[in-house]
């Protein structure tokens, strides 16, 4: 075995998460995340080229609801490394879901095919349950408003890889609409367990929910996490000027009627460039990273050539990161 493969393997070990579900951003301790993160340092080397750690392995990518970055960084991921991958993206039509077969009988299927799957869907009850009844880990894709945690560790993982730290950072969690957030709700969770100074911020009647507050509190006391409510533009604009980053997980803008009532709730939680500009002027730089896609209206595309943007930066390391968790949870 070489060198590299035997540094590999130890932080393989260190992880330790061989064969297990990555459902929650909970199911990580904070030192198991912090060795993932170390992990997927290493795996940096390939992002742009390929290692064959997996080519006897088979990786099942199963989307309920439509994905860009979290399905094609997936496939990268693993395929860097040499892996096969199967995905089914329109289950609904084209697999036996559409003649009513139940999740649970779809995984029990899919996981004699498969060494991981990737399931992304509508319904976190289901999918929680459906993942109960596969013989291979599952790692959760975004299931219902409940939980994105594959989205928060690469943003974890950029801020990480920007500071070299989490703990101390002063970071806002920032929606119109924070009960659908689930990668806020992840994000949120993962800030303040690994001891940043966590805010969210939303509109009073669409706070995050209390299963997301009481779970930092009661399993993470000392964590430092506080909610602001009902912001207008210009005094959002001015709470963010001391914090390190704003991390903006995205809005599922209604339609009909409503929509333009919405869209003005979100206009409140617009971040200016002109408020980086000033701060940037000053030696205080405040990040901006947003979970995409976007929708118009919800952040100041200007911000997008300044170098206060992580959104991009991102992208790559959600290949580092995700090649990290594969590798975890597939074993050297």
């Amino acid at each position: 075995m070489s060198k590299y493969m035997r540094s590999m393997k130890g932080l393989i070990d260190a992880v330790d998460h061989v064969g297990k579900n990555f459902i929650s951003i909970n199911d990580m301790s904070n030192e198991q995340l912090l060795n993932l993160f170390e992990l997927g340092k290493e795996l940096e080397l390939f992002n742009r080229s390929k290692v064959d750690l997996f080519d006897d392995r088979m990786l099942a990518l199963m989307f309920f609801q439509p994905s860009t970055r979290t399905r094609m960084s997936f496939q990268t991921a693993m395929e860097r490394m040499g892996g096969n991958v199967i995905v089914e993206n329109t289950p609904q039509t084209t697999s036996s879901i559409a003649k009513e077969e139940s999740l649970a009988d779809m995984l029990r299927c899919v996981s004699q095919y498969a060494n991981v799957i990737v399931l992304r869907h509508p319904n976190d009850v289901d999918a929680r349950e459906g993942a109960s009844y596969s013989s291979a880990p599952v790692i959760n894709g975004g299931w219902g408003h409940w939980e994105h945690p594959t989205q928060a560790l690469l943003d974890l993982y950029t801020l990480w890889r920007k500071f070299g730290h989490i703990d101390g950072l002063k970071v806002t969690v920032a929606a119109a609409d924070m009960i659908e957030a689930r990668t806020g709700h992840s994000m949120a969770q993962g800030l303040a367990r690994l001891g940043a100074e966590v805010t969210i911020a939303s509109p009073k009647d669409k706070a995050v929910p209390r299963e997301v507050i009481e779970n930092i509190k009661k399993n993470y006391p000392n964590a430092k996490l506080e909610e602001a409510y009902d912001f207008e533009k210009d005094s959002f604009n001015e709470f963010i000027r001391d914090k390190d980053l704003v991390y903006l997980p995205g809005c599922s803008a209604p339609a009909g009627a409503t929509a333009e009532a919405f869209k003005k709730v979100m206009d409140d939680y617009f971040v200016k460039h002109e408020t980086l500009d000033e701060e940037r002027e000053k030696g205080h730089m405040i990040y901006v990273t947003h979970t995409l896609p976007r929708r118009a209206g919800e952040m100041d595309l200007a911000i997008d050539d300044t170098p206060n943007q992580l959104c991009f930066e991102s992208i790559l390391h959600s290949v580092s990161i995700r090649m990290a968790l594969l590798t975890a949870i597939l074993g050297a």
